[in-house]
């Protein structure tokens, strides 16, 4: 019966009451888009030989209410998307599900964006691997309570909590990271959430970590001291626009397989200051925007960093209004091709040695010292602007 109805949009009502689903083995995306269905009865459906529930409810924007008490799950294996876009839905009661042999729970609730509160202390998430963008855009839960689950072999929970803008506390310290691969934009937009213990998890086999704290608005304090980095490629806007962040310790951080830090801190506008001394930048090659209103900086030390493969500071600290000093001596800029925007806004900056800096490869420097209003004098006589 998969996709039986998908794409319907103008039903309003459908009556199953004859239906006999004794033998149906894939239900998946049976009423996918049904963007009109306002109610449904499934009272007679047997399940008993579905393994395959993925987008079954899936854009069902109008359901307002939906009983699955009936519903037997006991052999589902792919439960993805399953209500995913189900806009209207303010509740729903799934303490029934059986959830055993699930492997695949990935965008369940996605954009179940009326949805305010959810009991899963009856999941049993044993063998689930992917819990990808699980929660995603559930813009109106306050809590969510998953101290039941058990992530034990789950690989990806990028996104899960992206844009929960109302979550204000989330129990994760029953959480087994172990086999976490990803974990790209996983509390992304989580404008609410002001503290958050990590302290369980285990992030070494971990190799994204790009914006998993984006947007974390209110957000005062974390503590990642656990973290185990060291297999970590990306953390790119890991910590973007964290406004309320006023101190962060990166110390335990690894990272000699990391190519991509732009954006990491952007946007941290309470950020007085950050000790990235342990950082190894051998390998990077984008640092834009890396520091760009970061307006509460007055300093920054960077000798340690290593730029000889890096290619991009585009804004690296534009917007920097407080920064006073900072000493890019040690910079390598041979395979530097652009420079726009480098110290954009940096209006309290009164001087800046840039004697090292080679620009041969450079094509782009538009607005590099853009209403850096302190400067009195400017040494370019080192710039190449060939290219």
């Amino acid at each position: 019966m998969s996709r039986m109805f998908s794409k319907c949009s103008s039903i309003e009502e459908i009556n199953l009451s004859s239906f006999n689903t004794n033998n149906v083995t894939d239900m998946s995306g049976m009423f996918k888009e049904c963007s009109t269905l306002k109610e449904i009865n499934l009272s007679n459906f047997n399940e008993n030989k579905v393994t395959d529930m993925n987008y079954m409810f899936s854009g069902c924007s109008s359901l307002k209410e939906i009983n699955l008490l009936n519903f037997n799950t006991n052999n589902v294996k792919n439960m993805e998307a399953m209500f995913f876009g189900c806009y209207s839905l303010k509740e729903i009661n799934i303490s029934n599900f059986n959830t055993n042999n699930a492997t695949n729970m990935g965008g369940m609730f996605s954009e179940c964006s009326s949805l305010k509160e959810i009991n899963l202390s009856s999941f049993n998430t044993s063998n689930v691997i992917k819990m990808v963008g699980m929660f995603s855009n559930c813009r109106s839960l306050k809590e969510i309570n998953l101290s039941s689950f058990n992530t034990n072999n789950v690989t990806s929970i990028n996104n899960m909590f992206d844009g929960c803008y109302s979550l204000k506390e989330i129990n994760l310290s029953n959480f087994n990271t172990n086999n976490v691969t990803n974990m790209v934009c996983m509390f992304r937009n989580c404008s609410s959430l002001e503290e958050i213990n990590l302290s369980s998890f285990d992030t070494s086999n971990v190799i994204d970590m790009g914006g998993i704290f984006f947007e974390c608005l209110s957000l005062k304090e974390i503590n990642l001291s656990n973290f185990n980095t060291s297999n970590v490629i990306n953390m790119n806007s890991m910590f973007s626009d964290c406004r309320s962040l006023k101190e962060i310790y990166l110390s335990s951080f690894n990272t000699n397989n990391v190519i991509d830090i732009s954006c990491m801190f952007y946007g941290c506008s309470s950020l007085k200051e950050i000790n990235l001394s342990n950082f190894n930048t051998r390998i990077v090659i984008n640092m834009s925007r890396m520091f760009s209103n970061c307006s509460s900086f007055k300093e920054i030390n960077l000798s340690n960093f290593n730029t000889r493969n890096v290619n991009n500071i585009r804004g690296m600290f534009s917007g920097c209004s407080s920064l006073k000093e900072i000493n890019l001596s040690s910079f390598n800029n041979n395979n530097v091709k652009n420079m726009s925007e480098m110290f954009f806004e940096c209006s309290s900056l009164k001087e800046i040695n840039l004697s090292n800096f080679n620009t041969n490869n450079v094509n782009d420097m538009s607005y590099m010292f853009y209403r850096c209003s302190s400067f009195k004098e400017i040494n370019l006589s080192s710039f190449n602007t060939s290219n």
